[in-house]
């Protein structure tokens, strides 16, 4: 599996026209000891808004690093896609941000919940927060409510 980068950046580039001064941008920070991973990023949401295609965005970045020398790593964001939308970004994109939001609020099984509470203890008790005078209590009920609003939406992305 490939590992990201330390520092990343997303840059939307929404009309491919923009690439070259967001890559110079990078080679300025560079240029000053900061070294930022250009992230390209554009959801299906807007490809469809827009009438554009995923590849077009990875030409306007590979364009843009082929003018500017860049050597760096960059990144080319499938943004907010689900398994409906992946298809047409898997030739050009080599990061993929998935959406999970229509899975908020839909509860998981509860035997799902049970496990997920079992497996992580740690999650109840007292939880000390820099900067607030008190610690927060964590209870079982809070946690369980927690995972029945979030824990299906997990279980999908990470299917």
């Amino acid at each position: 599996m490939k590992t990201c980068p330390k520092f990343t950046f997303g840059v939307g580039d929404r009309f491919a026209h923009g690439a070259h001064a967001q890559l110079q941008a990078f080679i300025d920070a560079k240029e000053l000891g900061v070294d930022i991973c250009p992230t390209w990023n554009k959801s299906n949401r807007e490809h469809e808004i827009i009438g554009s295609e995923p590849q077009t965005t990875r030409d306007a970045a590979d364009k843009a690093v082929a003018d500017l020398g860049w050597e760096g790593e960059y990144l080319l964001d499938a943004d907010h896609i689900n398994l409906s939308t992946v298809d047409r970004f898997v030739a050009p994109c080599n990061f993929f941000t998935l959406d999970v939001a229509d899975d908020i609020g839909e509860a998981a099984a509860p035997e799902d919940i049970e496990a997920f509470i079992n497996k992580h203890p740690e999650l109840i008790g007292s939880v000390s927060v820099e900067g607030i005078d008190a610690p927060l209590e964590i209870s079982r009920e809070l946690v369980e409510r927690t995972a029945n609003q979030f824990l299906k939406a997990t279980q999908k992305a990470k299917a």
